[in-house]
C-alpha cells in the first residue's frame, strides 16, 4: 500500500508541474490509415466497434478487472520513485519496452532469430495498439496506455520464467503514471488498457500459430559430402541451430521462399575456391580496424544481437527526431517486421542449400591449420544472417530518415563485411545476404509507407542492389 501511495504522490507532482498538452515537436500522423500488422480477430465478419470492446476477451490473458488508479495499491517498491515515472511515462512508450526486451534477450541468451521473432510480436502489438485506438483517440496519453498494456502481456508471454507478476507490473505502473501525469479520465484510462490487452492477444495467438515451436528430426538433414554443412572446428557442434526457422509464419511475404537468394557459387568451380583464397587471404592479413569491425559485429547468444542493435539505432534516430509514441511505434513495427522476415528468408535459403563453411574446405585443401578470427556458428553459411537483417534494416530506416540513407546502407555494408573479416563467410554469402534483406525492406516499406516514402529510401540502396 504504502509503494503504490507513494506512486500516486510521485505521478501526481509530476502532473501538477507539466501542462496536459503534447510535449513532443512532431505531430501524431492519422493512425486511421496505418497498416496494421497482425491479423485481426473475426468480429463476424466486420472489426467490432470499440465502444463494445470487452476487458479480456480471450483465455490466453488472465481477466482481470477495469483499471482504475486504486490498482496503484498492488504496484512494486520500485516503480515509486521520480525515475521510473520519468522512463515510462515520457516520451515515446515503446522505447522503454523495447530496452527491456533486449534486456530480456540477453539475459535468456537467444539468438537473433528468436530475439527478432520476440521484437516483431511486440512492436506489432504497440503499433496495431494505436491504429486501433485512432479511430477513437489520438491523444497521446491514451497511445501511451494502450502502448504499455499490448506490450506488457507480449512480453510476459514471451518470458514466462520471470518473476511472476513482474513484467505485468511493470505494465500497470506505466499506465498510472501516465494517466497521473497527463490527467487522463478513468474512462479513458480502462479504455485504452483494454484495446491493449486485445491487441496483445492478436499478438499472442499469432505467435502460438507461427511454427516457432516446431521440432526438428535430425533424420531430414542431407546426405555428407564434400559440399554439404558438417560440424566445424573449433566448437564441431553436429546439429545445426534453427534448422526449421525458414519455415516460419512471415509477416509480409507470402513464406520464407517468395524473396530468395540465387543458387550458390557451384561447389569447387573456380569462382568458389577464388572466393575460398580470399577469406584465407584476409584472414592472415588482418588489420586492427578489421578486427574492431568484427568484433564489434561478433553478436549471439549472450548478447542484443544484430536486430538489438538496429533496434538502439533506430531508437537514437527517434530520439534525435523529437517523434512521439505514435512515430516510434510505426517505425519500430516496420523496422522488427523487416528484419524478422528477411532472417526467416535467410535460413530458408540456409537450409535449402545446406553449404559448407569456409573453414572446412580451408582446412580441407588450403591451410590444414586454419582457423577464422571469429568462431562459426553451427548453420550452414549461404546467406549471411547478419548481412540480410542488417540490408532489410537499413532499407526500412533509410525510407523513415532519408537524410541519414547514406550512413544507414555503410552500416549494413560494414555488417556484411564483418562476417568476412572474422572468416566465417565468403564474399558472395554477404553480398547475396545483403541483397536480400534490402528486397525484404523494401517489400514491407512499400506496405508501411507506400510507394513514393518506399521509393526514397530505395534510391539510396547500392546499383548492385536494384
Amino acid at each position: 500500500m504504502a509503494a503504490g501511495l507513494c506512486l500516486l504522490l510521485c505521478v501526481g507532482g509530476v502532473a501538477a508541474e507539466a501542462p496536459p498538452t503534447r510535449v513532443f515537436a512532431v505531430s501524431t500522423p492519422d493512425a486511421n490509415h496505418w497498416v496494421r500488422w497482425l491479423p485481426e480477430r473475426p468480429h463476424g465478419g466486420e472489426q467490432k466497434p470499440l465502444a463494445s470492446l470487452p476487458a479480456v476477451p480471450s483465455p490466453l490473458l488472465s481477466p482481470s478487472p477495469p483499471l482504475s488508479m486504486a490498482d496503484g495499491a498492488s504496484l512494486p517498491q520500485g516503480f515509486s520513485s521520480q525515475a521510473m515515472v520519468q522512463k515510462w511515462a515520457s516520451g515515446p512508450a515503446s522505447l522503454p519496452w523495447n530496452s527491456l526486451a533486449l534486456e530480456l534477450v540477453v539475459k535468456y541468451q537467444q539468438n537473433p532469430l528468436r530475439a527478432a521473432r520476440v521484437l516483431a510480436h511486440l512492436h506489432a502489438a504497440a503499433n496495431d495498439a494505436i491504429a486501433q485506438l485512432a479511430m477513437t483517440s489520438k491523444v497521446e496519453a491514451a497511445q501511451a496506455v494502450a502502448v504499455h498494456a499490448a506490450a506488457s502481456a507480449v512480453l510476459a508471454h514471451f518470458y514466462p520464467r520471470e518473476s511472476p507478476g513482474r513484467i505485468e507490473a511493470i505494465g500497470i505502473g506505466a499506465m498510472l503514471a501516465v494517466a497521473a501525469r497527463a490527467r487522463v479520465s478513468p474512462e479513458t484510462l480502462a479504455f485504452a488498457a483494454a484495446l491493449g490487452r486485445r491487441t496483445a492477444i492478436e499478438a499472442i495467438e499469432r505467435a502460438l500459430d507461427d511454427g516457432g515451436d516446431a521440432t526438428w528430426n535430425p533424420a531430414d538433414r542431407p546426405a555428407a559430402g564434400p559440399p554439404v554443412w558438417r560440424a566445424a572446428p573449433p566448437l564441431n557442434l553436429y546439429n545445426p541451430s534453427e534448422p526449421l526457422a525458414g519455415n516460419w509464419r512471415t509477416w509480409v511475404l507470402d513464406d520464407g521462399r517468395e524473396i530468395s537468394p540465387p543458387a550458390p557459387l557451384p561447389f569447387g568451380s573456380a569462382p568458389y575456391w577464388t572466393e575460398a583464397a580470399e577469406v584465407l587471404r584476409v584472414s592472415r592479413a588482418l588489420t586492427a580496424e578489421q578486427k574492431r569491425i568484427a568484433d564489434h559485429w561478433n553478436l549471439d547468444r549472450g548478447s542484443v544481437t544484430p536486430p538489438g542493435v538496429w533496434n538502439r539505432k533506430a531508437i537514437e534516430l527517434v530520439a534525435g527526431s523529437g517523434w512521439g509514441t505514435a512515430e516510434a511505434a510505426r517505425v519500430l513495427a516496420a523496422l522488427n517486421v523487416a528484419m524478422s522476415d528477411a532472417l526467416v528468408a535467410c535460413w530458408r535459403a540456409k537450409f535449402d542449400h545446406w553449404t559448407v563453411r569456409p573453414v572446412n574446405v580451408i582446412r580441407e585443401k588450403l591451410a590444414p591449420d586454419f582457423l577464422p578470427y571469429l568462431l562459426t556458428p553451427p548453420f550452414p553459411g549461404y546467406v549471411s544472417g547478419h548481412a540480410a537483417a542488417s540490408g532489410a534494416a537499413a532499407q526500412v530506416l533509410a525510407a523513415f530518415f532519408p537524410e541519414r540513407a547514406a550512413e544507414l546502407q555503410e552500416w549494413a555494408d560494414e555488417a556484411a563485411m564483418s562476417r568476412l573479416y572474422g572468416g566465417i563467410h565468403f564474399r558472395s554469402d554477404n553480398t547475396e545476404g545483403l541483397r536480400l534483406g534490402r528486397a525484404v525492406g523494401r517489400r514491407v516499406i512499400e506496405r508501411s509507407l507506400g510507394g513514393d516514402r518506399a521509393r526514397a529510401g530505395v534510391e539510396q540502396s547500392r546499383p548492385a542492389d536494384q
